[in-house]
This record gives structure tokens, sequence and C-alpha cells, in this order.
């Protein structure tokens, strides 16, 4: 899925293939936008009492990657590190939060 380039000692150039966001539209990622958020604030709702806690606690876990993919979020590995780091579909790097080591990105 990612290929690795080595610019420097620390610095990488990996490829990553983009998500394809154009399915949704942009009426589609307002939606999306608004189903994540509005489920983000049900479930922190419904999580103050002990038994609405059975429902808001997946109801939030279920709304953070509709939320995601409104904002046009993804998934890239750190090629130093492998840890799972999200960045906008729009960034031209990443600095690992982990490893504290800069990666450039190349969508394809």
């Amino acid at each position: 899925m990612s290929k690795a380039n080595v610019i420097s000692n620390e610095t990488l150039v990996i490829s990553v293939e983009k998500k394809d966001s154009s399915a949704l539209g942009w009426i589609g990622r307002i939606t999306a936008i608004l189903l994540g958020a509005f489920g983000l604030l049900i479930g922190s709702l419904l999580c103050l009492t002990i038994i609405g806690i059975l429902l808001g606690f997946p109801l939030m876990v279920l709304s953070l990657p509709v939320l995601m993919t409104g904002i046009g979020k993804q998934r890239v590995d750190c090629p130093h590190c492998k840890k799972k780091n999200y960045v906008l579909n729009t960034a031209e790097n990443l600095t690992c939060p982990k490893c504290r080591n800069l990666t450039v990105i190349n969508w394809k």
C-alpha cells in the first residue's frame, strides 16, 4: 500500500493511495459530518447516566469513523515505528507523535 524512499537519515518519502472520497460528494460529506457530530453528542449525553452508558459509549465509538470520513482523514502508518496516524487527505507530510520523525507523503 505504501512505498518508502529515503531522503535523509531520518526523513522518508512514502507513497500512499488516496481513498476516493468523491463518491460521497459535498452533500455526503456534510451529511457524514453532521451524523458523526450528532452521534458523538447523543452518545456523550447518554453516558451521563449509568444505564445510558451501555448505549452511549458504542454510539460514540461508531460515530468517530463517520465523522473522520466526512472531514477527510485517512490512516497512514509511520514507516519508522509503525504507529497508526490519521492525517487529512491534503497533508503533505507527517510528524509522528511517537517517534518524532518527519515523513513526506506522496498521494497517488
